[in-house]
């Protein structure tokens, strides 16, 4: 987190040790933000969990659950990463988790430029509904049963490297198009997945009349039976070695 780069000392550390981290992170939080005009009398502040933002404008509401739920990719709760600001700009409180603490800092000289801009909250949420419609668009819903062995189309996102989508090939195309794609090889539940590239997934996207974009996604072939298919589609497994 950049609010943490340059020998900036914490305000505060909260050990890693010990139980209900997330509430203890959120109270050390609270007493700095309230102490340094982070939160304004109504409970308004900013966040991002990215110095780049965007800026969120938000007000508590109840008890808090940032540290629980802002955290760093993977991590479990209380591992927090996260940034808020005053709404005039003037001060920001970072929260972010070191090696054996999650520290909490108070910056106000970094502040030299006018305050962000109100974010524009109608485009914000057009670019969420965006990002959901394509993610329905390359990650539809679950394989549905019955469910028989046979030749998968797998398509892993080359950032998160999770499973997005999981196609099943019909018989009567996996007979006519592999062969120039594998070769002489022979369906089986033991070999690995086979890759393809972006040509030919292009390719067989097109055949298939499915959408392809190998400049977010990976693809895969495989031959599954009808178990592994279902683990896989439940699971939306994550191939880490596949894409390295």
């Amino acid at each position: 987190m950049g609010i943490t780069i340059g020998g900036t000392e914490p305000a505060a550390k909260v050990p890693l040790a010990g139980p209900t981290l997330s509430a203890r992170v959120d109270s050390a939080w609270f007493q700095l933000a309230r102490e340094h005009q982070v939160v304004d009398a109504e409970g308004r502040f900013l966040i991002t969990t990215t110095m780049e933002g965007p800026w969120v404008p938000v007000r508590i509401h109840g008890a808090l659950h940032m540290a629980e739920h802002l955290v760093g990719r993977n991590a479990p709760p209380g591992h927090a990463e996260f940034v808020t600001m005053a709404l005039d700009g003037s001060v920001m409180c970072g929260v972010t988790t070191e090696e054996y603490d999650v520290w909490l800092v108070v910056d106000r000289e970094r502040i030299k430029t006018p305050p962000p801009p109100p974010p524009d909250v109608e485009a914000f949420r057009a670019a969420t509904r965006r990002k959901q419609e394509l993610e329905k668009r390359y990650a539809p819903e679950r394989l549905e049963e019955p469910l028989d062995d046979g030749w998968v189309l797998l398509a892993f996102h080359r950032h998160t490297k999770n499973l997005r989508r999981l196609h099943e090939i019909p018989d009567e195309f996996s007979r006519s198009l592999f062969h120039g794609l594998l070769g002489d090889t022979r369906p089986s539940a033991d070999e690995p997945p086979q890759r393809l590239t972006e040509s030919q997934a292009q390719e067989l996207g097109e055949r298939l009349g499915i959408p392809v974009d190998t400049s977010s996604f990976g693809y895969f072939l495989e031959f599954q039976n009808a178990e592994a298919k279902n683990r896989q589609s439940q699971a939306r497994a994550i191939a880490p070695h596949l894409l390295s």
